[in-house]
């Protein structure tokens, strides 16, 4: 149970300190698949998903193939998927498209991460500008949440004796 407790404390201030540097930056870096990617690497550390390597590129093949299925499908410029639009018909393409890329890629480059597909849909859903401000900005907060949860996971596997 402590080390349950740690590991819940070691992942809050992983993303809290994404959250601080987002408001003194003023730049959305809290995106939500980097609470799966956190959560992987303090919760089973062990796992190949939760390295550093499978961190990073997982979700950049993630934001890549999001960020490429919405400019082969013309959806880039469909509105963002919320409670103030429906949902379209070039976005939900433009999501098939990725998750399936982000798997393919994933593997090819032996980094799979479930993150990823979450990432892919931050993109394709348009909670994400697809600009390229959008896509340096997604890939500054998973390379953060990479450095810093990487220090939280060899932690993690050092409480597990």
């Amino acid at each position: 149970m402590a080390k349950d407790l740690l590991q819940a404390l070691m992942a809050a201030l992983v993303l809290g300190l994404v959250g601080a540097l987002s408001i003194a930056v003023g730049e959305p870096l809290l995106v939500p698949s980097l609470g799966a990617a956190i959560l992987l690497q303090v919760h089973l550390p062990d796992l190949p998903s939760a390295r550093a390597w499978n961190t990073a590129v997982g979700q950049l093949c993630g934001a890549a193939c999001g960020f490429a299925a919405l400019a082969v499908l013309g959806a880039a410029h469909d509105p963002s998927f919320s409670g103030l639009h429906s949902l379209t018909v070039g976005r939900v393409a433009a999501t098939m498209a990725a998750v399936a890329g982000t798997l393919l890629s994933q593997a090819l480059l032996g980094a799979i991460n479930p993150a990823g597909g979450a990432t892919a849909l931050i993109v394709t859903l348009g909670s994400e500008a697809a600009t390229w401000v959008g896509a340096a900005r997604l890939t500054a907060a998973v390379l953060l949440v990479t450095a810093l949860g990487e220090g939280a996971r060899r932690l993690s596997l050092k409480l597990r004796g």
